[in-house]
């Protein structure tokens, strides 16, 4: 269920305080959109994730339409198309997607079409999920879409050695660094 704030006129005009009214979320969106929306919401994504989040659905969105992805800083502010949410139910989807996510993984950062995907993948299983009253949609469209290779250094010399705390030798790392009262009256 999702809370949308309710805000009604009382008795003579007064404004009463706000309350909440729930929605099912079981109700499927109209459109991708509202379907990211859904996700970003009823996840639990975190405030500070949903940002990203959202740009990367908007991303898939473009290329479930079958449009090319913005890039740059065209990407961020980009609409994705308007198309309902069960259009990524389409069989032939995921033999279109493959091209673009390709295409894509071949332009850009690993890291980040690798963290698109994975996004993704995640709102679609959301998405799928009828647990969690959803079941939106039946299939998964980035069924033939791979995560791209990382990217490795060049030369060994590029490796940097991992950083290591100063002032604690490696196997005491992990213990407290105080003794609790009732472990020294032992």
């Amino acid at each position: 269920m999702a809370i949308e704030p309710v805000t009604e006129l009382g008795v003579g005009g007064a404004l009463r305080v706000p309350r909440a009214r729930a929605v099912p979320l079981s109700i499927s969106p109209a459109t991708y959109t509202a379907a990211v929306e859904r996700y970003l919401t009823g996840a639990g994504i975190a405030k500070s994730s949903a940002r990203i989040y959202r740009i990367s659905l908007t991303t898939w969105g473009w290329m479930f339409a079958g449009a090319a992805a913005p890039t740059g800083p065209a990407r961020r502010g980009a609409k994705p198309p308007i198309f309902p949410v069960t259009a990524i139910d389409d069989p032939v989807l995921p033999e279109a997607l493959a091209e673009p996510a390709a295409a894509r993984a071949d332009g850009m950062d690993a890291d980040t079409v690798n963290r698109e995907l994975s996004i993704t993948r995640g709102a679609i299983g959301w998405w799928q999920a009828p647990g969690l009253g959803q079941g939106w949609i039946e299939g998964d469209p980035t069924i033939g879409c791979w995560p791209a290779p990382a990217t490795r250094p060049s030369a060994p010399g590029e490796i940097r050695p991992p950083r290591r705390r100063l002032g604690r030798p490696a196997r005491r790392r992990t213990r407290p660094r105080y003794t609790p009262l009732h472990a020294a009256s032992r």
